[in-house]
């Protein structure tokens, strides 16, 4: 059955022991549930928390830790400890998604304060802020969606992004706020930074302004990535090469692929340093600096609310630097081709480059 092949890759994928195969399998699965997807996400905010917040917040994992204490009694073989611990995950995803299945089912409300998730999305073209329960601003770019609860818990404070914000976070030591993102998770006490997360984009970004914040990648979860302020750490392709001030090293998985990320600066305007290009569009500036033009097209796209087709390869690698606030689709493209020569033609919500 799809629940129980759901269930044993999960638990897979938790103790790193998923297979190229079997990836692709879970992937297939998620992209065709949209409920797995859901189980998968609170499965994991479960799982991501420290041991104490996991006794704090679930009797059943402390039944767990018990069963694996128990077990660890008697004398085994060092290589048995990777079973105990496969069995403790597969319960906890058991129990969890028997949770998250619960959540969706149930027609009635339930007696107890259940934690109730809310979801706000932007269309293209549209931004919107929002005022989280703990005091916490978040500006939301255009085509964005964040997930978070009526209330937060009283341990964490977690939210789901996909596309890009801009954090204000209201600082509270005792409950870290934790946002998952396609590509990453980041932890932070209270700070102001940029996530850009777009599923349909190469790589994801998160950029510190001020404060500090600790940034977890989801195939590589004890790498622990600290940013200072003016710090932008890149995410590419799911995957891990750490370039700091571009130094680039590569580092296998498990699987003979290679993680990708770089850590870097701020991008100032033209070395002005009242104009960030990673935050300008909070303040309904389009900024791009020495950028491709198949890398600077979902911006474009979000940003005029259409969908652009390059007719041709060489088009994708023109190479521009713009700063955009009022000005209308047309104009924006006839300031690009003064840079480099192309041409295009708009039918109805598409863009064709030549």
């Amino acid at each position: 059955m799809t629940n129980d092949r759901f269930i044993i890759l999960l638990t897979k994928e938790l103790c790193e022991q998923l297979n190229a195969a079997e990836r692709e399998e879970l992937s297939s699965i998620l992209k065709d549930n949209p409920l797995f997807r859901d189980q998968r996400d609170l499965f994991k905010a479960y799982w991501e928390k420290d041991r104490n917040e996991y006794q704090a917040s679930t009797a059943l994992f402390k039944k767990v830790q018990e069963k694996i204490a128990a077990e660890e009694t008697f004398p085994r073989p060092h290589n048995n400890s990777r079973r105990i611990w496969y069995s403790a995950a597969a319960a906890l995803i058991l129990t969890v998604v028997g949770i998250s299945y619960f959540h969706h089912s149930s027609p009635k409300p339930q007696v107890t304060a259940e934690v109730r998730w809310l979801r706000t999305t932007t269309r293209p073209t549209q931004k919107d802020v929002l005022k989280l329960p703990d005091g916490t601003v978040v500006t939301l770019n255009s085509a964005t969606t964040i997930k978070y609860p009526d209330h937060f818990s009283d341990s964490t404070r977690e939210v789901f992004l996909e596309g890009e914000a801009y954090f204000d976070v209201s600082r509270n030591p005792a409950h870290p706020f934790i946002i998952h993102a396609d590509k990453m998770n980041i932890r932070v006490l209270g700070t102001s930074f940029n996530v850009k997360s777009y599923k349909n984009e190469p790589s994801g970004e998160a950029t510190l302004i001020t404060g500090s914040i600790e940034v977890t990648l989801n195939d590589r979860p004890s790498d622990r990535i600290i940013l200072k302020p003016k710090e932008k750490l890149i995410v590419q392709n799911n995957k891990a090469t750490r370039k700091p001030l571009g130094i680039a090293q590569t580092i296998p998985d498990n699987t003979g692929k290679s993680t990708r990320y770089a850590l870097t600066n701020l991008t100032y305007f033209r070395n002005n340093v009242n104009t960030v290009v990673e935050t300008s569009w909070v303040e309904n500036k389009l900024v791009f600096s020495n950028k491709d033009f198949i890398d600077i097209s979902g911006d474009l796209e979000r940003w005029y609310g259409v969908h652009i087709e390059f007719m041709t390869e060489r088009a994708k690698h023109y190479n521009f630097s713009g700063y955009f606030e009022k000005e209308t689709l047309p104009e924006a493209l006839d300031v690009l081709r003064m840079i480099d020569h192309f041409t295009y033609k708009i039918e109805d919500s598409t863009v064709y480059i030549y």
